[in-house]
């Protein structure tokens, strides 16, 4: 049935006094619905159209729909990685360097009853031709340019890390081998081997130079033999001095300067006592100068030594090595070498050689 006129005014006065009296405050939605309905419907209008105008008002406001959660572990993981982290914790995330990659394995080990650390690199070159022969094969035509040259080097840690751990001892051993293992007809000899102890100690300067992070600075005693006798016979006493640098991206540098402990001149040819081989220093060099690359795969390793007397010597030594993929710990190894000094015995040579073959820790 329609709403008459005169029923319409009522209901709306009606409606208006009644929001009056509550206050505009605590009038609802549906309520102002139905006075506006009512003021503004047409004359045909009925009750049940005005109600439904207002129907949907009515109802009571559902909750806002939720997101949905994610599990407890999930979100945690999730606010973490959005999260910044700790100074300390994102130093820890990114990948060390090279000379700090070591340094946090020499942690982890030195403590550990009868554990030998890696000083130098380890390996074996089954196949090693020398251009030249070498001087001390003068003598003996039966030598063969062909040999096998190996080097065995570990260090061990005399006393707990001091001051912080910032400061650590060390006794290290070296040993270089020239072994004419093919020569069949000399009974596969020995021609060379080179004893190099040292005794160190190691400082950690936590310092950054020119863009390159200074990990180690060390200083210390180093003897070098060929432990033999007569005219053959080679050593000589040295202090020296060591740096390493390196960055993020995997370069790393190394300057060893060293100088000899002088020897009086021997008596007479032969004698125990006495420089064995003089001069020794203007053909080895007064230090060397390490650059080297550690990438995933290859590493580098250039050596350079030169000495700076009047009309001195040196020597270029490259090194590669790559994984061989049968043991994580094994690497192929490739060694080029020009210049004096490569062993004792033939010091005042100049050696060609290059080398093949593997090698189970690297530099770093």
């Amino acid at each position: 049935m329609p709403i008459s006129p005169c029923a319409r005014a009522c209901l709306a006065g009606t409606l208006a006094a009644a929001f009056c009296s509550t206050g505009a405050s605590a009038q609802t939605a549906a309520e102002h619905c139905l006075l506006s309905a009512l003021q503004r419907s047409a004359d045909d209008a009925t009750v049940e159209s005005v109600r439904r105008q207002c129907a949907s008002l009515d109802r009571p406001a559902e909750p806002p729909s939720r997101p949905p959660q994610e599990p407890p572990q999930e979100a945690e993981q999730a606010q973490l990685a959005a999260s910044p982290a700790a100074p300390e914790e994102a130093a820890a995330a990114r990948p060390l360097s090279p000379v700090a990659r070591r340094m946090a394995l020499e942690r982890e080990v030195w403590a550990k009853r009868f554990a030998l650390l890696p000083h130098r690199p380890n390996y074996i070159d089954p196949f090693s031709h020398v251009f030249e022969t070498p001087a001390s094969a003068a003598s003996d035509a039966h030598l063969q340019r062909n040999e096998v040259k190996f080097q065995i080097s570990f260090k061990f840690a005399l006393a707990p890390p001091l001051l912080d751990d910032r400061l650590s001892l060390f006794f290290a051993y070296t040993g270089q081998s020239w072994w004419q293992a093919y020569n069949h007809d000399l009974s596969s000899p020995f021609r060379e081997y080179s004893h190099e102890p040292e005794l160190y100690a190691a400082w950690k300067p936590e310092r950054r130079v020119l863009g390159w992070d200074w990990r180690l600075a060390s200083a210390g005693f180093v003897h070098q033999s060929n432990g033999r006798s007569g005219d053959a016979s080679r050593s000589w006493n040295r202090l020296f001095a060591d740096f390493r640098f390196d960055r993020p991206d995997g370069w790393w540098l190394g300057l060893r300067p060293w100088w000899r402990i002088p020897e009086d001149r021997k008596p007479y040819p032969g004698a125990a006592e006495g420089d064995d081989n003089p001069g020794i220093e203007r053909y080895v060099g007064d230090g060397e100068l390490k650059l080297g690359y550690v990438g995933e795969v290859h590493n580098f390793t250039l050596t350079m030594r030169r000495s700076f007397a009047s009309s001195g010597r040196g020597a270029v030594q490259l090194d590669w090595s790559r994984p061989t993929g049968f043991s994580p710990d094994l690497r192929w190894h490739v060694q080029y070498f020009d210049g004096y000094g490569e062993s004792m015995l033939d010091y005042r040579t100049r050696v060609r050689r290059i080398g093949f073959g593997v090698m189970l820790n690297d530099w770093y």
